[in-house]
């Protein structure tokens, strides 16, 4: 299968399953920046990226935590928030859904 073939394929596979199960769960139908946030964040899967190693575990964030901050970064990025307050706030107020906050 080829890349672009297989974007389709996994783009069409979530506008018929995962959008459609969101939408049951919470309700009301995903806006288009919660479908282009889910998009990305199931065809890049940030948390793959993200390392597991306790090996630096004093330095920075907790290891169970960094899978969420990663998929803020890119709710941030998608969202267009200039500050991560901007983002925080959001999250308060809306159900922006990266995994947290919601």
């Amino acid at each position: 299968m080829k890349l672009g073939q297989g974007i389709s394929w996994l783009l069409g596979n979530l506008q018929r399953s995962l959008f459609p199960q969101l939408e049951e769960c919470w309700g009301t139908p995903l806006t288009e920046k919660e479908q282009q946030l889910v998009s990305i964040l199931e065809v890049v899967r940030i948390e793959k990226h993200v390392p597991w190693s306790a090996i630096n575990q004093w330095m920075g964030r907790k290891l169970s935590e960094r899978e969420s901050i990663a998929r803020s970064f890119v709710a941030k990025a998608v969202y267009g928030f200039p500050f991560t307050r901007s983002l925080i706030e959001a999250l308060k107020t809306t159900r922006v859904c990266c995994g947290f906050g919601i």
